[in-house]
């Protein structure tokens, strides 16, 4: 890598954790912190971090680092309850599905209620350890300066650290997130912003964070930030793959001369496709799977949006009307629009299946989370059965067609390698669920 991603450090930062993490993960991890409308303890966090198991706690606190870093996770700090540490960190999402109008959204107000709710809660805390009289009087910035450096001082220096410091530090990290959250141009002229702090410093300092100096940015921004990020590991992914794919079709013309006879081929690697399966149905099903992946559909954003409310209705209400002929025709319809989206559950929840809108999202999205996912395993399931009719209405007996499944998702993974989609692993829980095969 030659060129600089957004600056030097994190053009560093992205060369490390390439070596261990690929576009589908970095993407998958964007997809859950976007329009996440709480906040995140650091052991929930690292879950949604580290949703495979496949990273080690050093690798998954560099990809939080590198988010830090962009300002896609703003770090707040509460007093510890237990252990030695003086202070704990949470984490609050800065990440917006509408970076243009992010107000727009049910997760970015009930965020910012939360954070509101966090400052007049600690508001309140910070006077009464100053010894003030008015537990609601606003805090001078240029004072939270000063506590943020006595405590850096004191860190450094292995010096047990001040109690007043640490509540200044806490409302330190609390302004920094808040300011990003509230994304306006005058934030110092906010009247919300006004009930917690007021503003005494250089109007040159006004962009910088309080906690880490650094200059703040606007969602906008940020949001920018992690587009380029993500393009940086489609890059980073075709170029790895690139080699593979010539191989893969290497492989293929071996494997047609093999099929007519050319005893001279001996360097067909495929072991899936020389398998006596594999040689009668492992084009057929090849076939198919490009023609999933490769062949999108154009469609009226409201016509899907009906079509996908229309099923999970039908599915909630009338279980038995999902082996209708309509409702699978609507299904691969709606599987086919999803397979070529960039987005996750969470978006895909809210856009297309939270339909009253009293109540907020955060709320309905906790209840019904499991339900729409097994509403998705159900339509993709459909998706799965319509595509390889062709294959199955032959294979009669239980353990081919088992086998059959565990044969097409291999090939699956083989073939789109870094490049499943999102909602392709959906599919991949669809296979194995009709295939009674157990996926880890």
């Amino acid at each position: 890598m030659s060129e600089v991603i957004i600056n030097a450090k994190i053009t560093d930062e992205l060369k490390e954790i390439s070596s261990f993490i690929d576009y589908t993960g970095f993407n998958r991890i964007v997809n859950k912190l976007t329009d996440y409308s709480e906040i995140l303890i650091e052991g929930k966090l690292a879950s949604l971090i580290n949703f495979n198991y496949r990273l080690n706690a050093s690798q998954a606190n560099m990809v939080i680092d590198l988010l830090v870093e962009i300002q896609a996770l703003s770090k707040i700090y509460v007093i510890a309850q237990k252990g030695k540490r003086d202070l704990d960190v949470e984490f609050i999402s800065n990440i917006f599905s509408d970076i243009n109008n992010p107000g727009s959204s049910p997760s970015y107000l009930s965020l910012r209620n939360v954070i509101e709710g966090r400052l007049n809660n600690q508001l309140q805390q910070y006077n009464m350890n100053m010894n003030k009289s008015n537990t609601t009087m606003p805090i001078s910035v240029s004072e939270l300066h000063g506590h943020v450096q006595t405590l850096s001082d004191l860190i450094n220096n292995n010096i047990s650290t001040s109690h007043k410091a640490r509540h200044g530090y806490i409302m330190g990290s609390l302004h920094d997130a808040y300011v990003i959250i509230l994304n306006k141009f005058n934030w110092w002229n906010d009247k919300t912003y006004l009930k917690f702090f007021f503003n005494e410093d250089n109007p040159s300092k006004r962009s910088l964070n309080i906690i880490t100096k650094e200059p703040r940015q606007t969602l906008f921004e940020i949001g920018n930030n992690v587009k380029t990020i993500l393009e940086f590991f489609k890059s980073i992914s075709i170029f790895r793959t690139k080699k593979k794919d010539q191989d893969f079709d290497e492989n293929h013309y071996n494997a047609a001369k093999l099929l007519k006879g050319d005893s001279r081929t001996n360097s067909y690697s495929d072991k899936l496709l020389s398998t006596p399966f594999g040689i009668q149905y492992g084009q057929k099903i090849d076939e198919i799977i490009k023609d999933i992946f490769d062949s999108s559909i154009s469609v009226n954003s409201e016509d899907i949006k009906k079509i996908i409310q229309s099923l999970y209705q039908t599915y909630n209400e009338d279980l038995n009307s999902v082996n209708s002929e309509e409702y699978r025709t609507s299904s691969v319809f709606a599987v086919n629009y999803l397979l070529h989206q960039d987005f996750g559950i969470k978006r895909f929840a809210e856009d297309f299946i939270h339909i009253d809108r009293k109540i907020l999202f955060a709320k309905f999205f906790a209840e019904k989370k499991d339900i729409i996912e097994e509403f998705l395993v159900v339509i993709f399931i459909v998706f799965f059965e319509e595509k390889f009719n062709p294959i199955f209405r032959i294979l009669k007996s239980l353990d081919m067609r088992q086998y059959a499944c565990a044969f097409i998702m291999k090939r699956i993974y083989m073939i789109k390698e870094d490049n499943l989609p999102v909602f392709g692993y959906f599919l991949i829980k669809a296979i194995a669920r009709h295939g009674k095969i157990k996926v880890t």
